[in-house]
C-alpha cells in the first residue's frame, strides 16, 4: 500500500493512497484531517486491540465508518449500504473498490503516526 501526504490549494492536509486503498485516503483527509485528538483517541483504541484488551472497535463518520479489530482494519463508504442491488444479474460483479478500503492493524498505526507527523509540520 502506498501513499503519499500533501496539501491542497488551501493549506487542508490531504492522503493520497494507491489504488485499491483510495478510501483509506479519503477516510483520513475527510473524517481525520487535522484532528489530533481523533488521532490519539484511536492511537489508544489501537494499543488496546493490540494488547487484546479489545475484541473490535468501531467510529461512524460522517461518509465513512471504520472497523477494527485485533488484526485488520475496514474502512466503508456509507454509500456503499446505499447503492448496493439486492440481486445482481448473473455473470455480473459489483465494484465497490473505490468504497471499501482494509489493512493490517500494524500498518493502520505507522498510517496514522506518519499523518500526525506530517499535519504536525
Amino acid at each position: 500500500m502506498d501513499y503519499q501526504f500533501t496539501r491542497n490549494e488551501n493549506a487542508q492536509p490531504m492522503a493520497i493512497f494507491s489504488m485499491g486503498a483510495e478510501t483509506l485516503g479519503r477516510w483520513i483527509s475527510d473524517e481525520v484531517g487535522s484532528d489530533q485528538q481523533k488521532i490519539q483517541a484511536l492511537l489508544q483504541v489501537i494499543e488496546k486491540l493490540l494488547r487484546k484488551e479489545m475484541a473490535e472497535f468501531q467510529l461512524q463518520g460522517i461518509e465513512y465508518d471504520l472497523q477494527l479489530n485485533q488484526d485488520e482494519i475496514e474502512v466503508l463508504a456509507h454509500e456503499l449500504s446505499l447503492s448496493a442491488p439486492e440481486e445482481l444479474p448473473e455473470g455480473t460483479e459489483f465494484y465497490d473498490q473505490e468504497s471499501i478500503t482494509g489493512c493490517g492493524l500494524e500498518d493502520f498505526k505507522q498510517v496514522l503516526l506518519s499523518w500526525l507527523d506530517f499535519i504536525q509540520s
